[in-house]
Order: C-alpha cells, then structure tokens, then sequence
C-alpha cells in the first residue's frame, strides 16, 4: 500500500458496511472460532493491544483478490505492567490479516499511522475504514485517517476537537456522530454531527454526566433513526467520585432532541459498560461485547488499593455476557437481553469488526489492566 496525504471528506461518498439480518428466534446461538493471535514483536510476556482501530478490506487488482482485516494502533505494556512500573508504549504499526488465504497469521505492513489508541472507528463500503481521534500518551487528536486499498489518507483536521475514549456511528458515509469521551483533555458531555458536504456542527449536550470510554451505534426506532451513547464512566476529581451509568442517552435525528435510555437490568448483567465493543446487529439494534465489572472498576477509582493492580485475569470480572440493545417497533421502548456469556469477550478496549452474516472478529484488548491479551477470535450469532 501507497501513502497518501489528501482531504478526507471529498472522498467519502460510500454507502456504509452492513451485516445481514437473521430470522427472529427466541434463543440466540454463540459459536466461537480462534483466529491468529495477534503478538506485538518484543513483549514478554507476549502481547497484543487494547484500543486500536480495526477494519474490514477488500483488495482485488489484476492478480489477487484477498479480504483483510485491519488493525492499526492500539497501545499495551510491552515490558512490565503498571504494578512494577512499566510504561504505556503506543503503537503506529498497521497490521493485516488475510481471511482469505488457509494458515494465514498477522503480517507488520510497511505502513505506520501516527502512534495512537483509543480513538473511533466508522467502517464504510467498499473496503473504507475511517479512524477518527484518540490519544498518544500526551495529547489527543484531531486527525482523521481513512484506510483504503489503495493505501491511507490524512486529514488533520478529521474531527471538530481533540477527542479521545469517544464513540462514534454512521448513518451512511455522508453523515457521522461522534460523542463522548474527553474534549481538549476534559470528559464532556459534547456530541457532533457531519453531513457531507457540510462541516462538522454541535449536537446538544446530552443529558446526565459526561461519558468516557461509551459505545455507541444507530438504531431503528419508530420515530426514526436513532444515534445511541451506552455506557462508559466519569471519575469527579473534586469529589473524588465515580459514575459508571448502565443507561444511555439517545438522539433522534429527525427530531433533533436527546432522551434518556433505561439501565441495563441487573438482574441481566453486571457489566460495567465501559471499555465494551459495539457493532450493529444489521436489524436495527445494537450488539455490546466485554468491558469491565460496574462494582469492582467503580471501587477502584474511588478506593484505589495498593494491590489493584496484582490481582489475577479472573479477579478483575470483566464482562463475558453478549448483551443486545433494540427499540420495540411499535411503543419504541428500550429492549435489553443477554444474549450469552462467552468467556472469551472478556475483555477491555478490545475492537470488534463486522464480518458480515452476524459473524464479527473480535481483536485483542486487556484481560486485566496493564496486560494486553493477543488473542483474536470470530464470533458467529444465529437466531438473534
């Protein structure tokens, strides 16, 4: 692939990648397939990384045709953990792994981006990935940066503010919104709307407290269109307290009003609903995946202990429940199911990537703070 430095939005007339709908059913069926683990060269123990960008290819020219997943960034603790000191490494290596091709294992491209995690990515059609923001240990970004075939383009002035632990989603190529997360550095309750050829432009703020590390999608609501924020978790520092909010807030596009989403149950979950993944379900809904455990993450922001960090992977209960968020077709009410605990979603920061036909490759994240799994799996989700 080819770099190139170009505007972005002139390029963004696409349609947006979207997964097939199932038949309804009342039991929702979870299978779970390995992929190569994703090992970044010189951690020990090895490693992958938490908060990267990751998308979907599709690469055909004369000669080849391949689909490609896409990872891009991310970040981990390459030689010791925070427990002993160890420091934060943020990555620029663009990694890619063939689907197409038996035995296939993650190839170091030539590429570098920026060295960056925590940002937001939109996936657009054919073979577009759009990564928005984030931070490098030291500021956060504006930049936008979209991933083709063909190579990479930059637009440093991608996003309306510095954003990082935001969320982002796409009603089509020509319209985005972004919301949540830290603002120039400082949580917000800030969200932003795009619709091309426009500039970016204000949403009102949302209601309730600001939300860092939220998950976010448009849904199918009787009165339209809906961008959704789940989740994520603000600390007051004057207060020294922690809000981990298991609602949402919602947007209705046409109406251009922001309402309230009920919590989770807890009788379904005790998920904490920040750190999750999110992917749409292609009906309408709202997937989630892993994140950390509401209680013991609350716990540790507002009591830190001196032994937070040494505790073993299980310790931590991160969130294995695959959970599902849609709005009644008639009474437009918030419906939340679990739809199974799979072991191996448990994890934070991890990114999730549409595959198409309700299957989604779900790419690294922690499995407890300061230790980054390499490990990568399919997911495969019948009767939903």
């Amino acid at each position: 692939m080819k770099k190139v430095f170009l505007s972005l939005f002139a390029f963004l007339a696409f349609s947006c990648l979207g997964i097939s709908a199932n038949k309804k059913a009342s039991v929702a069926e979870i299978s779970v397939t390995p992929l190569p683990p994703l090992v970044v060269r010189n951690t020990n123990p090895p490693q992958g990384v938490a908060g990267a960008f990751a998308g979907l290819l599709e690469i055909s020219d004369e000669k080849t045709a391949a689909t490609l997943l896409l990872v891009a960034g991310g970040c981990n603790f390459p030689e010791k953990g925070p427990a002993d000191g160890g420091t934060k490494k943020y990555y620029g290596n663009v990694r890619t792994l063939s689907l197409s091709q038996k035995n296939a294992v993650w190839i170091d491209t030539e590429e570098k981006i920026p060295a960056t995690a925590y940002g937001a990515t939109i996936l657009l059609a054919p073979s577009k990935i759009y990564c928005m923001g984030g931070e490098n240990g030291k500021s956060a970004q504006t930049r936008g940066i979209l991933f083709t075939g063909d190579g990479w383009l930059s637009d440093e002035n991608g996003l309306p503010a510095a954003m990082d632990n935001f969320a982002a989603a796409s009603v089509s190529a020509q319209e985005i919104f972004v919301g949540g997360g830290n603002i120039n550095g400082i949580p917000k309750n800030k969200a932003f709307h795009y619709s091309f050829p426009e500039e970016w432009k204000p949403l009102p703020d949302f209601p309730g407290v600001p939300r860092v590390q939220p998950v976010a999608g448009i849904v199918k609501t009787p009165r339209g269109n809906a961008f959704v924020i789940i989740g994520g978790f603000y600390f007051d520092q004057e207060k020294k307290s922690a809000n981990l909010p298991r609602d949402g807030v919602i947007y209705y596009i046409e109406e251009k009003k922001w309402e309230k989403i009920p919590a989770l149950p807890k009788t379904l979950s005790d998920a904490g609903l920040a750190g999750c993944a999110a992917a749409s379900d292609g009906n309408g809904g709202l997937l989630i995946f892993g994140g950390v455990n509401a209680k013991i993450f609350k716990n540790a922001l507002e009591n830190p202990a001196p032994d937070y960090l040494k505790h073993d992977a299980a310790w931590y209960r991160f969130n294995a429940n695959v959970l599902h968020l849609s709005f009644d077709k008639k009474s437009g009410v918030a419906v939340w199911k679990k739809l199974g605990n799979v072991p191996a979603t448990a994890r934070a920061g991890a990114a999730i990537v549409p595959l198409g036909n309700a299957k989604f490759a779900y790419i690294c994240g922690e499995l407890k703070p300061g230790f980054r799994s390499p490990d990568c799996v399919k997911i495969s989700i019948r009767n939903l």
